[in-house]
Order: structure tokens, then C-alpha cells, then sequence
């Protein structure tokens, strides 16, 4: 399993040298793409549907997500912090 440094944001793009920043696994890193690439915020079901991962492998990631402010969730859909 790979692990890959994102920025806060969660989104791809930044550099991120600081010891801030949170690491992803392969999974979790797909997952926030999935989030960053679309313009409006994201219902479970699709970013299930998109990914083909279990219920219950989203559902960890998200909680990680969520619990280190990377993206937020908003009337039960998922985004980007700040989109």
C-alpha cells in the first residue's frame, strides 16, 4: 500500500513538505480526487458508485477526512473545505 502526502485541502496540487500534512493511503487519495473533480458536493452513493469500494471502506475514509477538517459535509453530501 502506497501512502502519499496531501495538503490540508485534501485536493491535489499543493506541494506539501510540512509535517502538517495528513497521509493518504492509495484509497484515500482517490476518494479525494473524486471529491476535488466535481464543481458540486458529492453523495456517498456516487462516490460509491465511481470508486467500486465497500460501504464500509468510504465510510472510514470520510470519517478520517472529516475528523481532520480535509473536507466537509454539508446536507449529507461531501466537498472540498472551502468549495
Amino acid at each position: 500500500m502506497s501512502v502519499s502526502a496531501m495538503p490540508a485541502s485534501c485536493c491535489p496540487g499543493s506541494s506539501c513538505d510540512s509535517p502538517d500534512c495528513l497521509q493518504l493511503t492509495e484509497r484515500e487519495a482517490e476518494l479525494c480526487e473524486a471529491i476535488c473533480a466535481s464543481p458540486e458536493p458529492v453523495a456517498f452513493s456516487t462516490l460509491k458508485e465511481t470508486l467500486g469500494y465497500h460501504q464500509e471502506v468510504i465510510s472510514r475514509i470520510l470519517r478520517r477526512l472529516l475528523n481532520y477538517r480535509t473536507i466537509e459535509k454539508v446536507k449529507g453530501r461531501y466537498k472540498r473545505v472551502g468549495q
